[in-house]
């Protein structure tokens, strides 16, 4: 009887244990997309576009087209996280955000609205964005 009652607390325990480690996995991957944002918003703040493009990977790894010759010409101000939306498996989120950018032949200040998808590549342990890259006009 009281081996029955050893398993049983030792059931709970391991369960107990599981739980609370996907739990840490998952609030490490909403950690690590927060992060990514913020290094996303350096990469276009400060004109880092190769690192920027880099973002930019499908699922199946290929990448959009981008005009990187043409971002020199645009300075980004600011990139503001408007609404963020994950799933339950922190494999994917949904971001909307605004990036505050002028073109340095014009000098006004123009607005850009992202509606990002973002996807969690396991392997790697990186966000990336599936979507196209941004257009500056």
């Amino acid at each position: 009887m009281n081996f029955n009652i050893v398993s049983k607390v030792f059931l709970i325990v391991l369960i107990s244990s599981l739980s609370a480690c996907n739990s840490y996995q998952l609030k490490k991957k909403g950690n690590s997309l927060e992060s990514t944002l913020t290094s996303y918003g350096v990469a276009l703040r400060w004109a880092e576009h190769q690192t920027l493009y880099g973002y930019y990977v499908s699922p199946n790894g290929t990448q959009p087209p981008a005009d990187l010759a043409g971002l020199q010409e645009v300075s980004v101000t600011g990139l503001e996280v408007i609404e963020k939306t994950i799933n339950e498996e922190h494999t994917e989120a949904n971001v909307k955000a605004i990036v505050s950018y002028y073109l340095k032949t014009q000098g006004n200040i123009k607005k850009l609205k992202l509606d990002q998808n973002w996807w969690y590549n396991e392997p790697n342990k990186q966000w990336y964005i599936d979507g196209e890259f941004p257009k500056f006009e």
